[in-house]
């Protein structure tokens, strides 16, 4: 901003005219007074007149530049004195002078500016409550679920961590604050780390989500949390969160289901012993009874009928039981897949005729040898091949089985012209004691068949799944690695006696 000219330069300017003029005025009124006598050639003697002169001059001289100073201290003081109130922060401090001239604007300009730096104090005050009050209603959100949350920083290391999280782990939030998440939060599937992989690989590939069911966590005791685990990778985060982890305490759930699982297992040792006797009675006098009426031939029949699906429960209950605590063998050998299959063909058709389906197989010309579980193979198709028969009606009821290669995996898939499934069940037909509509359904069964067929399936390094639609059929899909990959892990138990074991081929063993 410039400065113009104004009165308090024409005060200065006044000021130094009367202090120079006054000692020439006297030394001019002395002159002409002498001049006007008969004392001839004017004498100036220095103590009598020169120095009295000088003196009327420098006293004027010197009140009048005191009075010139104080002149320019007087604004400049005041402006000092409310610059420190300033620096001390009293941005209601005045720089307003009544003074004309440079100081009166140069106080006008530091009023503006401490009145813009108050006006700015105070807005970013208020943007201070609002985001303190955000960050409250936040904490307060994060702190009343009941489901565990944390934050991870683009290192991997937590720098959130919700109460529920601390209740869960036992962990402090100031214990876990600047930790890496798989040292005090390792989420683990049969033993290896699975979150923190990902999140891994998800650096720079934008907002990505990742799910994972049945994770185990360790406490900070020892013992083990069985989690379903969500994260979701946030990108370019201005608070630097680079991913947000959730997970839900299933602990309960899998403890419970343990205790399912001994049960059955208990009782399916229990049942086994007896049943087998039955059975052996029963074909005692299947080839020993002779002359028996029509009539008892049938209750025959179907007692040994009866005793045979009656065994096919406990063998599947047993089945369960080695998978959940860990006892399995995986015993891969070459499989010629395709004579495999056409000896379960000639098997099974004449059974399915009795029952009064169509049973097909579309194959290949040729295939390479498969490194498998010939009896799991097995297990996997009886079992979705039986499942079809139930869930199709007899007389039209067609299944058809199809193999073919795809990359370096062999697929199976087991299609039927049932009643299909609701897209609602779909997600848990895999589970333990799962059966759609059990209370509506006809069709008899525990729920296990298919969780077996999956944890056979992934013993070998592959996957099953299904397509189906109500009342359009269903098609069970697996494929299996042509090389074997499956390795076993023994079970691990915990304090909490929930365990899980590594899927593989379940042992000819009994389960204790």
């Amino acid at each position: 901003m410039s400065m113009k000219p104004n009165h308090f330069k024409r005060q200065s300017l006044s000021l130094f005219f009367i202090v120079t003029l006054i000692p020439a005025l006297v030394v001019a009124a002395i002159w002409y007074v002498n001049s006007q006598t008969d004392a001839g050639p004017l004498i100036l003697d220095f103590r009598s007149f020169v120095l009295p002169v000088i003196l009327l001059g420098i006293l004027p001289a010197m009140v009048l530049s005191y009075l010139f100073a104080e002149l320019l201290a007087r604004p400049v003081r005041r402006i000092h004195n409310a610059v420190l109130e300033l620096a001390k922060g009293n941005f209601n401090a005045h720089f307003q002078t009544h003074d004309a001239g440079e100081f009166r604007e140069i106080g006008t300009a530091l009023d503006l500016v401490a009145t813009r730096l108050r006006q700015t104090l105070s807005q970013a005050a208020s943007e201070t409550n609002i985001i303190e009050a955000e960050r409250n209603k936040l904490r307060s959100v994060l702190n009343s679920m009941t489901d565990g949350v944390f934050a991870l920083d683009n290192g991997g290391r937590i720098i959130l961590f919700n109460k529920a999280a601390s209740q869960l782990t036992g962990r402090t939030i100031e214990e876990v604050a600047g930790q890496l998440a798989e040292k005090v939060m390792p989420f683990r599937k049969n033993g290896e780390l699975i979150m923190t992989r990902w999140l891994a690989t998800q650096q720079g590939a934008g907002q990505g989500i990742g799910q994972w069911r049945d994770l185990e966590l360790y406490r900070a005791d020892g013992t083990s949390l069985f989690v379903d685990v969500q994260a979701v990778v946030v990108p370019r985060d201005p608070n630097g969160i680079a991913a947000l982890v959730t997970f839900h305490d299933l602990t309960a759930r899998a403890q419970l289901e343990q205790m399912k699982v001994d049960f059955v297992s208990l009782a399916a040792h229990e049942l086994r012993t007896p049943l087998t006797e039955i059975k052996g009675y029963l074909d005692i006098l299947d080839h020993e009874a002779k002359g028996l009426s029509k009539a008892n031939r049938e209750f025959l029949e179907r007692s040994i009928t009866s005793a045979g699906r009656l065994s096919g429960l406990v063998n599947n209950l047993l089945n369960v039981a080695r998978i959940e605590h860990g006892e399995l063998n995986y015993r891969p050998e070459p499989v010629n897949y395709l004579t495999f299959i056409e000896d379960l063909s000639r098997e099974l058709t004449p059974r399915l005729k009795q029952q009064d389906r169509e049973l097909s197989f579309s194959l290949p010309a040729n295939l390479p040898e498969l490194q498998a579980d010939a009896t799991g193979l097995r297990e996997i198709l009886v079992n979705l091949i039986d499942n079809a028969v139930a869930h199709t009606t007899p007389g039209t009821g067609h299944i058809q089985v199809t193999v073919k290669r795809h990359r370096n995996e062999i697929e199976t898939s087991v299609s039927d012209n049932g009643v299909g499934i609701p897209l609602d069940a779909q997600e848990r037909l895999f589970t333990k004691f799962f059966r759609v509509n059990e209370l509506k359904s006809s069709t008899r069964g525990t729920g296990l068949g298919l969780y077996i067929c999956r944890s056979i399936v992934e013993a070998h390094g592959g996957h099953i799944w299904v397509e189906s639609s109500e009342g359009h059929g269903a098609t069970f899909t697996f494929r299996l690695p042509l090389s074997a990959v499956a390795t076993h892990h023994p079970a691990r138990h915990n304090t909490h006696n929930v365990s899980r074991g590594a899927h593989g081929w379940i042992k000819e063993s009994p389960v204790r």
